[in-house]
């Protein structure tokens, strides 16, 4: 998996954690959507990576040491966002203006974004909350157009 790192250009694209663990598991759609991207600068931020943390060192199969590495070679490969007193801020802005209810993590996730300067929330039709922020456009992997 190659991601590209960012030119500073444009605004960074901030990916969720179900996009995350596709690009682990090398599924088509994700990396396709890398290949779109390229030149952009993508995030994510510590709730994402604690999510595919803790999702590893649940799972019992044999390979943990070789999936441990590999998120810390996603991890190097991407701008990892803070949760600090402005993320936390905007977050409970937005979750306090939703119409319906989502887990903390998503609302603390999309104001890490909005507090850090991303411009899209890349997630999934699964991981896509109900609504969002006013300055963060939030794409479906699925909807995503990837060449």
């Amino acid at each position: 998996m190659e991601i590209p790192a960012g030119n500073g250009i444009s605004a960074m694209k901030g990916l969720d954690t179900p996009v995350l663990l596709a690009l682990l598991e090398g599924a088509p759609k994700a990396r396709a959507l890398v290949r779109a991207l390229s030149g952009e600068e993508l995030a994510t931020t510590e709730v994402n990576l604690f999510e595919i943390e803790l999702i590893g060192r649940r799972d019992k199969s044999p390979g943990k040491e070789r999936r441990t590495q590999a998120l810390e070679r996603l991890r190097r490969k991407l701008t990892v966002l803070s949760i600090d007193e402005e993320a936390t801020r905007r977050a409970a802005a937005i979750a306090a203006s939703a119409r319906q209810l989502a887990p903390e993590g998503t609302w603390l996730c999309l104001g890490a974004a909005e507090a850090h300067g991303c411009s899209e929330w890349v997630t999934t039709a699964a991981g896509a909350p109900p609504s969002s922020s006013a300055r963060i456009k939030v794409t479906t992997l699925e909807r995503y157009k990837t060449k």
